[in-house]
């Protein structure tokens, strides 16, 4: 088995060096299968990903080392192919780790190295987002696999926030640790308003729709966690064929601020004000032909006038070790 370890290049350089050094200080039957390459460009660690499972296949573990935007990025390389993908979270948000591993390896990352030769490798569920503009034209550029969370509303509102937090502080790892709240309590104290149309399929076959829905916003979830450790889908599995829907109604400030840690620890689910659906898959679009919707998919951003998701069963590998 080969162990591939795709860098985020913008990660801390702390962290990067931690990494070096645990490869380096692996047993050299590991050390001669491992190779760390570093990206030099947005979008590259999905180009190295495709290069190295076509050069492998599932003879190669393919590591993410940084935060869920290079998760996202090697997900969507490695969706229908053999090659396994690893996860060591080293970025900011790592919220996708937050699901697959238990807290002391969640903490301590390089820990991970230790059980490097004793991968569990099992199938789990990818989300698909498709996005349209106001004449029904699909746009491909804004329509991914998601592997962890896809929202729209006011939590995209943060995350948008929370990168600016990031960008302007580069160097800092009190605000690229702390951006997620910072960005939510400046974002709640500004104002909102958002307004769709929504068609949702549940596991059940039965189809929910409903128009000029008045919403703060709606998270789609393969994975239970987001936005720097937000919960808004606790019950949400990886390997179930299912999603799990969460719309929040459009709720004043005061309200917000006041279910705002519900919503972080997962104990919203069954309140007033918040609807969760066990769903397959649905159709969300803008109630004004003047505005688009505005999303963000494992933390990247997209847009569409109309926006579709589904559930995609067993699409990728995921090799988890502990």
């Amino acid at each position: 088995m080969q162990y591939i370890f795709i860098v985020n290049s913008n990660i801390h350089k702390r962290r990067k060096t931690g990494l070096e050094k645990a490869v380096a200080a692996l047993p050299s039957d590991l050390r001669n299968k491992s190779k760390i390459v570093y990206t030099e460009r947005p979008n590259h660690a999905e180009e190295l990903a495709v290069t190295y499972a076509e050069k492998y296949g599932s003879e190669c573990i393919i590591f993410a080392c940084g935060g869920d935007g290079t998760i996202h990025e090697i997900a969507n390389a490695l969706a229908f192919r053999n090659s396994p993908m690893g996860i060591i979270p080293l970025g900011t948000g790592n919220d996708f780790a937050r699901s697959i591993y238990p807290k002391d390896i969640y903490k301590k990352p390089l820990e991970i190295l230790k059980h490097l030769s004793e991968p569990n490798i099992r199938p789990i569920d990818l989300l698909r987002i498709d996005s349209y503009d106001m004449m029904g034209n699909h746009i491909p550029m804004w329509s991914r696999y998601c592997l962890n969370v896809a929202s729209m509303g006011l939590d995209t509102q943060v995350q948008a926030r929370a990168k600016r937090i990031v960008a302007k502080h580069p160097k800092s790892l009190l605000f690229r640790n702390n951006a997620y709240p910072i960005a939510a309590i400046r974002t709640l104290l500004g104002g909102w308003s958002f307004k769709m149309d929504y068609s949702i399929e549940l596991t059940s076959g039965e189809i929910i729709e409903k128009k000029n829905v008045r919403y703060s916003l709606v998270s789609i979830c393969n994975g239970r966690y987001y936005g720097g450790g937000y919960c808004p889908a606790p019950d949400a599995s990886l390997d179930d064929g299912a999603l799990e829907v969460c719309l929040v109604d459009h709720m004043s400030r005061a309200k917000a601020l006041s279910q705002l840690n519900k919503y972080k620890k997962g104990k919203h689910v069954g309140q007033p004000g918040f609807t969760t659906f066990h769903s397959t898959s649905g159709v969300f679009s803008s109630h004004d032909s003047n505005l688009q919707l505005q999303g963000n998919y494992d933390g990247e951003d997209f847009f569409g006038h109309k926006v579709r998701y589904e559930i995609v069963p067993n699409a990728i590998q995921l090799a988890t070790f502990s």
